[in-house]
């Protein structure tokens, strides 16, 4: 969310401006190592709310993570815990990354000859070409992980994901 509607020009310590329309950083993550919420925040676990209840909150997050069965005075907060998705720094903030692996394919070629560097009589069953040379090709298409992610699972910790709601 980027700042919009400034209506001071007021810097904290690192000479940002403050955005007052999240004042006490309503809807920031906490993050824990340990299984603690703390008293003004709610637990990243899904929760529905009530837009009345929880106004400010909804001013920031809005309705970016309902799945379709809140009603029109509810909104979703989000569900890391319960997902345990990796958190992802980018443009497109709130949007899903399926986990997976990129497509790939591996080419192998072996040339038919000694450990001298001289042409040997071996037959090549597959994919030989005029040059004495064999190549195999191989892929995985039909893999259901393969091709639905640009990156792979890197090392991890699992920590405790709050919201700021006050």
């Amino acid at each position: 969310m980027g700042i919009v509607s400034l209506k001071t020009n007021q810097l904290n310590q690192n000479q940002y401006n403050r955005n007052l329309l999240t004042p006490e950083f309503i809807g920031s993550l906490v993050i824990y190592p340990i299984d603690y919420t703390h008293h003004n925040c709610l637990p990243c676990d899904g929760y529905i709310l009530k837009k009345s209840d929880y106004s400010l909150l909804y001013s920031v997050i809005g309705s970016k993570f309902n799945k379709g069965g809140e009603k029109s005075d509810e909104f979703r907060i989000p569900d890391y815990n319960i997902t345990k998705r990796f958190l992802q720094p980018g443009e497109n903030v709130g949007a899903l990354i399926e986990a997976g692996l990129p497509t790939h394919t591996h080419t192998i070629t072996m040339n038919r000859t000694d450990k001298s560097g001289n042409d040997t009589d071996c037959v090549w069953s597959y994919g030989e070409n005029r040059n004495g040379a064999a190549k195999v090709t191989s892929s995985a298409p039909n893999n259901t992980i393969y091709g639905k992610s640009t990156t792979v699972q890197p090392p991890s910790q699992v920590v405790h994901i709050c919201i700021r709601y006050k």
